[in-house]
């Protein structure tokens, strides 16, 4: 497993995976936190070496089972200031987790009705994706208003379901798969016109149907920590959590904390979902 450094210009961040917490590659972040500044640096790594970046100021935020290659990653975080440090509206969130927790998790899931279609995208689906993003989102910390930033992803490894109506896309989500065998949920959105007829139920299922069927070992997902639809999603799919990213991304209004959702894929038991 080889460790990565992404430099995310646009959200104010670093964000490192270290399954193997090199003393080259922890050198290597330490000088582009000097040269970029971010004022949050987020690093993915194995239970063994929390101790030494707590000790440099870090702090644990969350856990993700499974996320390398099967070895479960925790994820520690460091702050340049007060301001990105500090979260946005506590209360309401805190109100929005507890009534999130008590959701029962899903046994059935009804049919979708006749005139609504749920498939993989295509590259014929990329203007449709674009125009329901634009719809949902003002703001996003990827760049998904862009028909050739979605063409360029669309791969084996990120790929989209959508359901539409007739011809229109009124709900979708993607995965994106790691070198690591674990994959993201995101991207998820659904047409504020359509919205509570449970479409990311479905759309979630079949992407954890092709992420099985390529023997991933977790899906996980950073979910709004605002959203209170989102969260009961996918505490409703048998999604475990493991934590809070604190002023994680630019989404909607601005910096926002973000849960952190897993579920691993058991190939020995699968849900009986999929």
């Amino acid at each position: 497993m080889e460790n990565q450094i992404e430099i995310d210009s646009y959200n104010d961040r670093i964000v490192a995976y270290f399954p193997l917490a090199r003393e080259q590659e922890i050198a290597q972040l330490d000088q582009l936190k000097q040269q970029h500044k971010p004022s949050k640096t987020i690093v993915y790594l194995t239970k063994e070496y929390i101790d030494h970046f707590v000790q440099q100021g870090y702090e644990l935020e969350g856990k993700i089972p499974s996320f390398f290659c099967g070895f479960d990653s925790y994820i520690v975080s460091q702050y340049r200031g007060k301001d990105r440090k500090t979260s946005k509206k506590l209360e309401e969130q805190e109100k929005i987790m507890r009534t999130v927790q008590q959701t029962k998790n899903l046994k059935v899931l009804s049919p979708l009705e006749g005139q609504y279609s749920l498939q993989l995208a295509s590259h014929n689906e990329v203007e449709g994706l674009v125009q329901l993003y634009k719809k949902v989102f003002e703001k996003y910390p990827t760049k998904i208003f862009d028909e050739g930033y979605i063409r360029k992803i669309m791969t084996d490894d990120y790929f989209f379901v959508v359901i539409k109506d007739q011809n229109k896309i009124v709900s979708a989500a993607s995965a994106m798969i790691n070198e690591y065998k674990s994959a993201e949920i995101t991207d998820c959105a659904t047409d504020p016109d359509y919205r509570g007829k449970q479409f990311l139920l479905h759309i979630i299922t079949r992407l954890e149907r092709e992420l099985f069927n390529r023997g991933v070992y977790c899906m996980y997902s950073l979910t709004r920590a605002l959203s209170p639809g989102m969260n009961v999603t996918i505490k409703r799919l048998g999604y475990d959590y493991g934590g809070k990213l604190v002023n994680n991304c630019i989404i909607s209004s601005g910096f926002e904390d973000m849960c952190i959702w897993s579920k691993q894929l058991n190939h020995k038991a699968a849900d009986s979902r999929i």
